[in-house]
This record gives C-alpha cells, sequence and structure tokens, in this order.
C-alpha cells in the first residue's frame, strides 16, 4: 500500500510518504504550514523522490489534530482536495492517538502532552490494551491504534491539574507539553516517571504509516464532513477532565 501522511498540527508541518516495498521519507515544510502553497511544493517533491505520481497514492493519513488551528485547516482542506480530484482513501488520526502510540512500552499507561499555549497542555491518559482495572473495563474507549486504549476524553487544562488526573502510578510521559513542564512532571513523579528520547516528542508519520494500514477508510460522506479535532476553539472554557482512578 502506498500512502501519503500529512501532519500540520505541528508549528512546523510535515508529511510523509510509504510505500509498500519498504520506502519511507518524511520532509518538513519549510515555511510555517499555514501556507498551502509550500504543503503541495513538500508532497510533489516527496512523490518525484519515491518515483510515484499522486494519482498512485492508495491511502491519505492525516493528523486531525489537536495542534495548530491555522494548519489544521490547511491540511485538511488538502486532504479533502485530493479525496474529491482522486477520490483517495482517507484516515485520520489524533496526533495524541499517534504519540501514545510511538511511546508505548511494558504494560504502564501513556500520558501524551502537547504544549496548547497560554500555560495549558492538550493531553489524555492511555493503556496498553491488555491491562484493565475494573473501571477501565466500563470506561475505556477503544482509540485507533495498535495496542493502546484511551481511558479519559482528550482535554485542554493546566499541566498540573492533568499530572494530578494521572495518579501515583509510574506512566510514560510524551509530547511537546512535557518538554516544557518536564520539571513539574519530575517534581510530582519523581523516578516512576518515564520519558520518551528528546527526539521522539512529535508525533512520528513512520507510525502514522504503518497505523494508515490498519484502519479502516472514512466513506465519502465522512470524509467530506470531517472536521479539525481541536478540543477547544479560541477563548472557549476549558474542558474539565475527570480524576482517573488508577492502581498506585
Amino acid at each position: 500500500m502506498q500512502i501519503l501522511a500529512v501532519d500540520t498540527s505541528q508549528p512546523t508541518g510535515r508529511v510523509a510518504v510509504s510505500t509498500g516495498d519498504g520506502y519511507f521519507k518524511d520532509l518538513p515544510l519549510e515555511r510555517p504550514s499555514s501556507h498551502l502553497v509550500e504543503l503541495g511544493r513538500a508532497v510533489s517533491q516527496l512523490l518525484d523522490e519515491a518515483g510515484i505520481t499522486i494519482d498512485e497514492i492508495d491511502r491519505v493519513a492525516l493528523v486531525s489534530g489537536p495542534g495548530s488551528f491555522t494548519g489544521l485547516r490547511v491540511g485538511m482542506a488538502y486532504v479533502k482536495g485530493l479525496h474529491a480530484g482522486l477520490a483517495t482513501d482517507v484516515v485520520a488520526v489524533t496526533s495524541l492517538d499517534v504519540l501514545a502510540v510511538q511511546a508505548s512500552r511494558g504494560d504502564i499507561p501513556v500520558a501524551p502532552m502537547i504544549d496548547a499555549r497560554k500555560d495549558e497542555v492538550y493531553a489524555a491518559l492511555y493503556i496498553p490494551s491488555d491491562f484493565q482495572t475494573d473501571t477501565d473495563k466500563q470506561e475505556a474507549k477503544s482509540a485507533p491504534s495498535l495496542g493502546v486504549r484511551q481511558i479519559a476524553p482528550a482535554a485542554a487544562l493546566p499541566p498540573s491539574e492533568f499530572l494530578a488526573s494521572v495518579g501515583k502510578r509510574a506512566a510514560v510521559f510524551v509530547g511537546s507539553g512535557v518538554v516544557r513542564y518536564r520539571s513539574l512532571v519530575t517534581e510530582r513523579f519523581g523516578d516512576r516517571a518515564v520519558f520518551a528520547a528528546d527526539d521522539d516528542h512529535a508525533p512520528s508519520l513512520r507510525v502514522l504509516c504503518r497505523l494508515a494500514t490498519t484502519l479502516t477508510p472514512l466513506s465519502a460522506d465522512q470524509t467530506v464532513a470531517l472536521e479539525p479535532f481541536y478540543i477547544r476553539s479560541s477563548g472557549a472554557k476549558l474542558k474539565p477532565l475527570r480524576k482517573i482512578s488508577m492502581n498506585d
């Protein structure tokens, strides 16, 4: 399967191409991800290097958010345009899901945190699919991922509130919010905090391409209706995140 991956949720957008014969390359956008022309240029460059044309792409994988408001709109408009013109299959995955998949290890929860500015983070909590408490069995929500399930809805809130909701159990912390607020994580969790590698705090497009092969594509109607996953709108009240009961 030949896949085009698009992520304009981050301050520096990225695109990638993955082919069935093992070829993979990703490319950052040279200018801010709000420039639709730059996104098209980067995709054309990648396709030329891979030796394929846009109509040979079987599936487009899109990071749907949360992240840059304008960037998400541009990326989604581009992907919808490909679908409209070429009837290309589309799958959409949140940046929190991708971070949780790439940071998952062992049997401990994963806590992706994305810097949302305004002294807040976009965050959620995940557990490996085979790890459950009694509460999890009742409330866990399936995530479109490999081996992880989301057990709390994504929210935008101060990092201290999110960290309090995680409880005292060891967890893996990943994302740009972890980079910014690492001292808070260390203060609360000490040696129970497991940190992702320094170069692993942005969603991996290699992981996104792998996920794209396992997901059911959106229908034509779902693709047309697809909207960025903002969590909050500009100036809106923050969603509360309920405290998660975890085993210590």
